[in-house]
């Protein structure tokens, strides 16, 4: 289990940090719920609103991505949209554990475009995500969820670590 350390908001060593909104990104993984500990405990520290957010990439979206239509099983999106909630649920728990004011959303699409257009949509201060998801093949051709928001996110983004 990551340590998690509150130092730097508010009143820590770097002064002026203001966060009043911070996303954090889960798809259930270890790793992203290290983001979800992580910025929950940030967001109660700082009295900031946290945004916990489950992307579902639906079946229309692997299919740009290349997946064949007919391997995609019929109640695909059903299925992603149940895990998604069940995903924010579990995220959820672990923030009020913190003692965060949080709110959930599922949304649909790539992820790192939606986490980011999400931050973009509130004016995000903070954008927290697991340093790992996808590894292998799944990696290399779609990309990294927590590089591709580090470079393109209009907010800063902190990558948890285990």
């Amino acid at each position: 289990m990551m340590r998690v350390s509150t130092g730097l908001i508010p009143g820590g060593p770097v002064r002026g940090v203001n966060v009043k909104r911070i996303v954090v990104g889960t798809d259930g993984s270890a790793s992203s719920l290290d983001a979800v500990r992580l910025a929950s405990s940030l967001a109660a520290s700082s009295k900031a609103d946290l945004h916990i957010v489950n992307v579902a990439s639906l079946a229309a979206d692997l299919a740009l991505r290349g997946v064949a239509p007919l391997a995609i099983p019929p109640d695909y999106n059903d299925e992603a949209k149940r895990y998604g909630r069940k995903t924010l649920d579990q995220a959820l728990e672990v923030a009020k554990e913190a003692g965060a004011k949080a709110t959930t959303h599922l949304v649909d699409g790539d992820a790192s475009t939606e986490l980011m257009r999400y931050c973009d949509s509130i004016d995000a201060d903070l954008l927290v995500l697991g340093a790992h998801g996808m590894s292998g093949a799944a990696r290399f051709l779609l990309g990294s969820v927590p590089s591709r928001c580090a470079h393109h996110a209009k907010c800063s983004v902190l990558i948890a670590r285990p």
